[in-house]
């Protein structure tokens, strides 16, 4: 199947000519608002870039998990009635046990409605690991501790039991680790703290930058040497030394962080009290969420239709440019052939003539035309001497000989069949548009 000819757009100049600032004072507005358009194009290809790529990075926000912990208790002694206490049914299935339940889940941010809520979370997507230690007698039982650790290929989950056998209260301790979307760091320094006001774990690059504002605060950064930092009582005493170079500066504040504390909650098993009992207290843990994607959110949802729009409108401004293009060039033929009509016949009719010689192939050579308008130039400007003439026909001598290449025989039949397929190619071409009707042109009688 042949591929359809496809018009391929012209490219068109769109500035306007300076000569038209003459005729049309108003062009020098169109002018400044292009270069007001090039300075605005520059700024939105900025911006474009930075909106990519702020899209292309995750957002998170805060939120706050809550956190529940309670137990269940089953086949107590209060619980078992006498009347089935029999040697059949008391086995190991119905033996004294609880089930410790630790559930978490997000709350729903202050003002949200119920179609704007987003999907919800699993409470393990915000754990990196727990441990429950059980204080019981290690003598009678042995699994007290238990450690749970993220695994990649591990399914999120709402909540973790552990189950044990036993008919009397147990306190537990229960240690999380939170997880974050950023690494963040204990400062093991308490003069350090104090100093940069650091009230919680904070990231390496937040660290960094407290340090920062404190050094900027107190004018601490030597003036002679910028990579140097005087350091003041207490910095120096933080930091062990009273001058510290900005490119250490990174490793040697590695040494404070240490890996932060993890959540302990404290929370005693209570199995007498029902077949169900929850903690007097929930608790709040702050957390980084990951919000969806804004692409379709705001304005940028209309972009594609703006391009589309600015598209038609750059065809339409290339369409009137093209436009002025063709009535600047009409009019300077007219204006010419208006001011000096006998001339302007004289030299359209000149231009005509070689371009016939050109198609013909009768016209002189080019060398040779060049020398002769030189000579006769030069003859009607000045009256010729003997010197002149004796300098001039020299040079023409040495050109003549130059270019005696293109004297031989072939260079004229060569240029001759060249332009002569040149031609072809323009009658061909004008050829495959379609015919106009013939105008009836009245014969000489």
């Amino acid at each position: 199947m042949a591929t359809p000819n496809v018009k391929r757009k012209r490219l068109v100049e769109k500035s306007l000519p300076p000569a038209i600032e003459t005729y049309i004072p108003e062009s020098r507005l169109f002018m400044q608002l292009q270069a007001l358009e090039r300075r605005l194009d520059t700024k939105i290809v900025r911006k474009r870039l930075e909106v990519q790529e702020a899209l292309g990075k995750p957002v998170y926000k805060k939120r706050i998990l809550r956190i529940f912990v309670s137990n269940l208790a089953a086949n107590q002694t209060g619980a078992v009635g006498l009347d089935d206490m029999d040697e059949g049914r008391l086995g190991a299935a119905e033996a004294p046990s609880w089930t410790l339940r630790i559930e978490g889940r997000l709350l729903d941010p202050t003002g949200a409605a119920t179609k704007t809520r987003t999907a919800s979370h699993k409470f393990s997507e915000f754990v990196n690991s727990m441990v429950v230690e059980l204080d019981r007698d290690p003598d009678l039982y042995s699994d007290n501790v238990v450690q749970w650790r993220r695994a990649a290929a591990e399914g999120d989950v709402d909540g973790f039991e552990v189950k044990r056998r036993g008919d009397e209260d147990v306190k537990a301790k229960i240690m999380l680790d939170i997880r974050t979307a950023t690494d963040r760091f204990k400062v093991n320094s308490p003069l350090l703290r104090e100093l940069l006001d650091i009230r919680g774990p904070i990231s390496k690059a937040g660290f960094i930058m407290k340090l920062w504002q404190y050094i900027k605060f107190n004018n601490l950064q030597d003036s002679d040497d910028p990579d140097q930092i005087r350091c003041d009582t207490g910095l120096a005493l933080a930091l062990g030394s009273p001058v510290v170079s900005f490119t250490t500066l990174p490793q040697m504040l590695h040494a404070f962080m240490t890996r932060p504390d993890p959540l302990i909650i404290e929370y005693t098993v209570r199995v007498h009290a029902g077949d169900f009992h929850m903690a007097q207290y929930a608790f709040d843990v702050e957390v980084e969420v990951e919000e969806p994607s804004r692409q379709n959110i705001g304005p940028l949802a209309n972009v594609q239709a703006r391009h589309r729009e600015l598209g038609q409108i750059e065809s339409q401004l290339a369409q009137k440019m093209q436009d002025i293009h063709n009535a600047r060039a009409k009019r300077d033929f007219l204006r010419g052939f208006a001011d000096d009509p006998v001339a302007f016949v004289h030299r359209w009719i000149d231009n005509q003539t070689k371009d016939l010689e050109v198609i013909m192939g009768d016209r002189r050579h080019g060398l040779e035309a060049a020398l002769a308008a030189i000579m006769a130039a030069d003859s009607a400007a000045q009256e010729l001497t003997a010197d002149r003439q004796q300098v001039l026909e020299q040079e023409t001598a040495k050109w003549l000989k130059e270019s005696a290449l293109y004297d031989e025989s072939w260079a004229d039949e060569a240029v001759f069949h060249y332009l002569s397929a040149k031609t072809q190619e323009r009658i061909s071409s004008s050829s495959s548009r379609p015919a106009e009707p013939a105008r009836r042109v009245p014969t000489a009688e």
